[in-house]
């Protein structure tokens, strides 16, 4: 992909997405002091409230954070087709995405039925808002490509996965006789195997070549494989909702699923060693440890199956490397390399023409590299938290660092942007 196949007219203004992306790694720090506040290891126990009120901080009030604003950005410049009130849509999706994730993080901590009851119409507020007009910006756009294809069976996933995450909320709340293991499952399937991974599948076709130098990704992947996905995730959904179903029909779809994720993880390793420029790359490195994280994620999942005795522990780390080392990974990169685009391309397209920085300065790599070393140690304490208690006090201590480290290169960006513009403002006769 070329900047030039960028319909960057249709851009929405930069305080769009930066209100989403500097709002984020807020809640990946909050969610270090959830679990520090816990006391002892809440990684010991799969349903402990702050393990749960923590893991909805990472994953609506960071991840969703930062893909609900990078999609408003993304739609509109390779898609290219406006949302719909682009400003209107932005604040309220924004608003009440914080006051949801906070209220229910508080409901899981506090055992507090009201904030429950709280929280899952702020979220699903803020969701259909998003929804609705990211639908409406897909069914408006003219082109036909395999980003588009994958955006769309992601924005569905995440209606699926946001309407069980508001029934189950609905049901802890008021004691509603629901099957609550069944649910979870598949909310959780659909978040995090559809909204998430179909997500950052679109993205990386046009983000992996255009930042990345790679070559493009082989069409019989890209034409075929969030379609495949999708279909695998609606079976395994139609077996936990509809069933009872036999048991090896659940392992044969969870085996699809994780086989096709490790196909894109291990193109796309491929594609980044045939780069044009082999520069050592914060960046990429992001890029290459998510990867890495997905086989690791499939390898501990399809391990579960073999080993059913220890299934739950597996299961459990599946979970965590994607979060922590897929998801994470993926954003962290992604956000080094946007950040700085949109502060690049903003100045430009506001007409000036000198005294642009150049997008490599706007955020220092040597803070980029600090990140990843730290993202990788975290990592590594994720995979020891459930059983060592040291090693759960390090995770802790590594998101905390983590939401600080990612803050502070949000403001330097912004920093940049509003110094850039006062400079030369100052320079105009």
């Amino acid at each position: 992909m070329k900047l030039a196949s960028l319909s960057t007219e249709q851009a929405p203004p930069i305080s769009v997405p930066l209100r989403f992306f500097i709002a984020a790694p807020v809640f990946l720090a909050l969610a270090a002091l959830l679990l520090a506040m816990a006391g002892g290891n809440p990684f010991a126990e799969l349903r402990a409230p702050a393990l749960i009120a923590a893991t909805h901080h990472v994953t609506l009030g960071f991840m969703a954070m930062v893909m609900l604003g990078a999609i408003q950005q993304l739609l509109p410049v390779v898609i290219g087709s406006q949302m719909p009130a682009s400003r209107l849509v932005a604040w309220l999706t924004f608003l009440p995405l914080i006051a949801g994730t906070l209220s229910l993080s508080a409901g899981f901590m506090l055992g507090k039925a009201e904030l429950l009851n709280l929280s899952w119409p702020l979220l699903g507020l803020a969701f259909l808002v998003f929804i609705a007009a990211s639908l409406t910006s897909l069914a408006r756009a003219t082109a036909k490509n395999v980003t588009k294809t994958a955006l769309l069976l992601s924005i569905l996933s995440l209606a699926g996965a946001v309407t069980l995450g508001m029934l189950l909320a609905g049901g802890h709340a008021n004691g509603l006789p629901l099957p609550y293991a069944k649910l979870a499952v598949a909310h959780i399937s659909l978040a995090l195997g559809g909204w998430v991974l179909l997500l950052i599948i679109g993205v990386s076709y046009q983000v992996v070549p255009m930042f990345q130098l790679t070559p493009n990704y082989p069409k019989w992947l890209s034409a075929a494989l969030a379609p495949a996905i999708f279909s695998v995730l609606l079976i395994n959904l139609a077996l936990l909702l509809f069933g009872p179903a036999p048991h090896w029909a659940g392992s044969i779809t969870e085996v699809l699923f994780w086989l096709l994720a490790c196909c894109f993880a291990a193109v796309t390793l491929r594609l980044q060693s045939q780069r044009r420029r082999h520069i050592p790359d914060a960046t990429l490195s992001f890029f290459r440890l998510g990867m890495v994280a997905l086989l690791l994620a499939a390898a501990f999942s399809l391990a579960a199956l073999l080993y059913p005795a220890a299934g739950d522990h597996l299961r459990t780390l599946s979970v965590l490397v994607f979060i922590l080392g897929f998801a994470l990974s993926l954003i962290h990169g992604m956000l080094y390399k946007i950040i700085p685009f949109l502060v690049w391309f903003h100045l430009f397209r506001g007409g000036l023409k000198t005294g642009v920085p150049n997008m490599k300065k706007i955020i220092p790599e040597a803070w980029m590299w600090r990140h990843l070393w730290l993202h990788g140690g975290t990592l590594l304490a994720a995979l020891l938290a459930p059983w060592w208690n040291a090693a759960a006090r390090l995770l802790m201590l590594g998101l905390l660092l983590q939401g600080i480290l990612l803050g502070y290169a949000v403001f330097t960006g912004i920093a940049v942007y509003r110094r850039t513009l006062q400079r030369l403002e100052q320079m105009q006769p």
